[in-house]
C-alpha cells in the first residue's frame, strides 16, 4: 500500500541520515588523525615505553653540548615502581661554566622527556673556578611493563 511504502521511503531516509552522519564523523576523525598521532609520540617521548637507557645517555650528552658543559658521570640507582610508571634515580655530574650549566637546568626542564631534578650541588671545578662542577640526583620516568601495569 502507499503507506506502507511512504513509512519505508522514511526509514531508509532516516537511515540515510543516520549514515550520513556518522561518515561526517569518520571524516572528522580522519582530519584529526595526524594530531592524535602527534600527541601520541610526545606522549611516548615523556613517559617512554622503556627505560631506553642509552637514548636518555645520549640525549644528556646532548644537552650537554648545547649548554657548553661536560658530562662526566652517570650512575642510574634502583628503579621505583610507581601507580602506572616506574621511576629509574640517576645521579648525573656535569662540568662546565656556571651559566652553561643554568643553561643545562634550563634545557633538561624543557626536553622532550620527563626528568625531575631532586638535588642540584654545586662545588668547584677540575681546573678550579670559572670551571664548576654540579652534581644532580634525577629521576627519568617510564612506562610500567609488568602485567599488573596494564590491567
Amino acid at each position: 500500500t502507499l503507506q506502507e511504502a511512504r513509512a519505508q521511503v522514511e526509514q531508509e531516509e532516516f537511515a540515510l541520515q543516520q549514515e550520513e552522519a556518522r561518515l561526517l564523523n569518520l571524516i572528522a576523525l580522519s582530519k584529526q588523525a595526524s594530531e592524535l598521532e602527534e600527541r601520541k609520540a610526545r606522549a611516548e617521548a615523556l613517559l617512554p615505553p622503556l627505560p631506553k637507557e642509552n637514548t636518555l645517555l645520549t640525549g644528556m650528552q646532548d644537552l650537554g653540548v648545547e649548554s657548553k658543559t661536560d658530562l662526566l658521570e652517570v650512575s642510574f640507582g634502583e628503579r621505583i615502581p610507581q601507580q602506572g610508571y616506574d621511576e629509574m634515580p640517576l645521579n648525573l655530574t656535569f662540568e662546565g661554566r656556571y651559566h652553561g650549566l643554568l643553561k643545562l637546568l634550563d634545557n633538561l626542564q624543557n626536553w622532550q622527556r620527563n626528568v625531575r631534578i631532586d638535588e642540584v650541588k654545586i662545588g668547584e671545578g677540575e681546573e678550579g673556578y670559572p670551571q664548576v662542577k654540579a652534581d644532580l640526583t634525577a629521576a627519568a620516568f617510564y612506562q610500567q611493563q609488568r602485567e599488573e601495569a596494564q590491567q
